[in-house]
């Protein structure tokens, strides 16, 4: 038995981050059909993102099946209409205001299915000074004060490629969002609407540095926390062969450990130095240190020494880690043309009731004719609509 075993889920997220609070749907039994527009653009540089190699890698698009439907289209829209009456969950993640003008917005539907849950990830939210505005993860990071604690303490801020709103924010609370809203809907009968947005779940992300600024009034920089390498035992350091090592020995006893590995008890007492000048003492007293071996001697000299650290790896050198491998976040699946496919695995394990990769991702409008043919539709009418361009 699968944990979402019998229900319908329509993505119409245009493949992430609202594909990607489906895929954990769909990781876990939920039917996923994804609704994209005719002439869908998924732009990304040096690959092909219609062919059908990268739609087997894609993971935010496996264990879904695909149907083209031209909402602008009222015969499209009416057949739009009669999944929805079927489903159990919308996903979208279109600006403020897209939705209604293609008559596919929460009020219209829930007459349709008053059970229906819709999701609905906006950068900024459905309303505010900001609804409207045009903007990416770097812009939603930006505004919400996560960027200005990424990077060194005397240079400007670090993009941490798109895992903060996009994935770890939209993403990721937009499907714990979908599961207490069908949890909720046990107990009501109705559906309701799962307002995700982006900024608000940076913010949310927050939370840590957040408390210390609301107890202190202090407001946190990067590179003077001790969570953005203020401190010689939370950070980053350059080894012999120019790749890094990164220390997170915020306890007492694993500073200690270190330092007696590193054959400098001395250093123990300095765990947190209480003015910035000999922080920085302790910094370049173990930048020295690191500088003698390479990155992987480092790595196995101090695994077994009870110290929080760890090698930086590249993310090639990521997917060939042992413990990546045994804890199966890098899978072959079967493809039917292209053989073994790789893909990130499922990172939530169930002991009873555990997900499982089903299918990859298809070239859209793969199971359009599949789908229309469930809604009762005959061969002659898909036909009808093709021609129209309702569907593709």
């Amino acid at each position: 038995m699968n944990a979402l075993e019998g229900i319908l889920v329509l993505d119409l997220a245009r493949r992430y981050p609202g594909a990607y609070s489906a895929m954990f749907l769909g990781d876990f039994g939920a039917d996923v059909i994804k609704v994209d527009p005719p002439g869908t653009e998924f732009p990304i540089p040096f690959i092909d993102t219609h062919s059908e190699e990268f739609a087997a890698h894609f993971a935010p698009d496996r264990n879904k099946k695909s149907i083209v439907i031209n909402l602008r289209d009222e015969a499209g829209r009416e057949a739009f209409y009669r999944l929805v009456k079927r489903a159990d969950v919308l996903i979208e993640g279109f600006r403020p205001g897209v939705m209604k003008k293609l008559g596919a917005d929460y009020e219209t539907l829930r007459k349709l299915n008053p059970r229906l849950i819709y999701c609905s990830e906006t950068g900024y939210g459905p309303d505010g000074p900001y609804a409207s505005v045009p903007a990416h993860d770097m812009n939603y990071i930006a505004i919400a004060g996560a960027l200005s604690l990424v990077g060194a303490k005397d240079g400007p801020p670090y993009l941490p490629s798109n895992l903060l709103a996009d994935m770890a924010g939209a993403g990721l609370h937009g499907a714990i969002g979908v599961l207490l809203a069908i949890q909720a809907r046990e107990r009501t009968g109705q559906g309701q609407i799962v307002d995700i947005s982006y900024i608000d779940t940076v913010i949310s992300l927050l939370s840590y540095d957040a408390s210390f600024y609301f107890t202190s009034g202090r407001v946190p920089k990067r590179g003077e926390t001790h969570t953005t390498g203020a401190v010689a035992w939370g950070n980053v350091y350059l080894c012999k062969d120019g790749e890094y090592f990164s220390l997170g020995c915020a306890e007492p006893h694993l500073w200690a450990n270190l330092c007696r590995a590193l054959g400098r008890e001395d250093l123990v007492p300095l765990h947190n130095p209480e003015t910035p000048e000999e922080r920085q003492r302790v910094i370049s007293e173990l930048s020295a240190i690191f500088l003698t071996r390479t990155r992987d001697e480092w790595a196995d000299y101090l695994r077994d020494k009870e110290a929080c650290t760890g090698p930086v790896l590249n993310i090639d050198e990521t997917f060939q880690d042992p413990q990546v491998l045994h804890r199966k976040m890098v899978v072959e699946v079967d493809h039917p043309r292209l053989g073994k496919v790789k893909q990130v695995g499922i990172p939530i394990k169930l002991s009873e009731t555990p997900g499982s990769i089903r299918s990859v991702g298809v070239p859209l409008g793969e199971h359009t004719r599949e789908i229309l043919s469930g809604l009762g539709f005959s061969e002659q009418e898909i036909a009808s609509l093709r021609d129209k361009g309702a569907v593709a």
